[in-house]
Parts: C-alpha cells; structure tokens; sequence
C-alpha cells in the first residue's frame, strides 16, 4: 500500500494532539494520505472537497451521542468506514456507534503496530457491508418491479380476456418493441389505466 494510485485519502478529527501525533507516525510512508485534520465533526458538514475522502479516523475521549448523531448525519450524507478511537467502553456508546454506521470502535488501543491491520479490517468491513445494502437494495426494486408486472398483467388479461401467460407475452413483445425495461412499460400501463377511470362520485 505504498504506491500513490492506491492512496486511501483520510480524514483526521482528534480532541488529542499526542494521540493525532502517534496516528501520523503511524500512517506516515503509507497508501494513507491525509487530506484534512481537525478537532470537531461539525468542520466536516460544510467541507467542499477537491478530492473525495475515503475514511474518516476520529480520535475521542468519549463518545457521547451528540457526537454519535453527527456520525449518522455525515454517514448518511456521505457513506464512508469510520474508525474511532476512544477511551469510552460503556455498551451503550458501543451500541449507539453501530446504529451511526462505524466500521470500527476501538477502545485504548492507538498503537502504532495496531493502526493499519484495524483500519485494513474496517475498510474491508466496510465494503462488505455496502455490498450487501446494494444487493438488499436490488431485492427490493426487484419485487416491487414483478408486483407492478402483475398488476399490469392483470390489466390486459381483463381488457383482452386472455391468459396470464399471454399476457405476459404481450408485455414482454411491447417493452422489446419500444426497447424499455418490463417494469417500467408495465408502470405506464398501470399509469395510464388510472387516468382513463372515471372519477368516483360520492
């Protein structure tokens, strides 16, 4: 991981300068190129960056759930492994570090022969957690596709009294006809049908 093509750009926020000098000792020579230091999280949500960060390492005393919270937001405004190290073992700290999206909690352990293998282990954590939420993700668009395709199915099996099969066929011909995906031709279907019923008069 010496080679800059692989530099992993890095933000530092640390509440102790001696602990943020043991850090750079340890990432100095590395593929970890820093690219901002600071001391306060709130610094991070108004950044503009000219290159993107890739892990964020924060080095706190306590992990209190303000701070937590601050995580969640910069997490769900940007998707990144966080990695803290910190002196605060209560569960519920541990807990509320989970929930915000941190790869990594550590507790009394910043040393320098420890640093890379942890950040090495969040950044594949990371990756494999963000694998899973995209094919979670693809799941869902997948069943809600197919229960729109049978609405639409239904549709045209009442309108042209023919079978599901056939109306499947149908809608597959037209969405190659049109070249659009399935799920979508059968959404303007669905669309349209709603438009053409008569308004329910009360």
């Amino acid at each position: 991981m010496n080679s800059t093509a692989d530099a992993i750009n890095t933000i530092v926020i640390s509440e102790q300068p001696l602990l943020t000098t043991k850090l750079e000792k340890a990432l100095a020579n590395t593929g970890y190129n820093i690219i901002f230091e600071g001391n306060t999280l709130q610094q991070l949500l108004s950044l503009k960056w000219s290159v993107e960060p890739e892990l964020i390492i924060a080095i706190m005393d306590t992990s209190d759930k303000q701070v937590l919270n601050k995580f969640k937001v910069i997490n769900e405004q940007f998707p990144l492994p966080i990695v803290i190290f910190t002196h605060d073992d209560r569960d519920d700290a541990i807990e509320q570090a989970i929930e915000a999206g941190v790869s990594a909690y550590i507790v009394d352990g910043l040393r320098e022969d420890r640093v890379q293998p942890i950040l090495r282990t969040a950044l594949a954590r990371f990756k494999q957690y963000q694998t899973m939420q995209n094919q979670l993700k693809e799941l869902k668009t997948s069943l809600a596709d197919r229960k729109v395709i049978d609405r639409a199915k239904g549709l045209i099996m009442e309108q042209r009294q023919c079978t599901e099969d056939e109306a499947y066929r149908m809608l597959r011909s037209s969405a190659m006809n049109q070249n659009m995906r399935l799920a979508q031709l059968a959404q303007n279907i669905l669309a349209t049908a709603n438009l053409l019923e008569p308004k329910k008069t009360v």
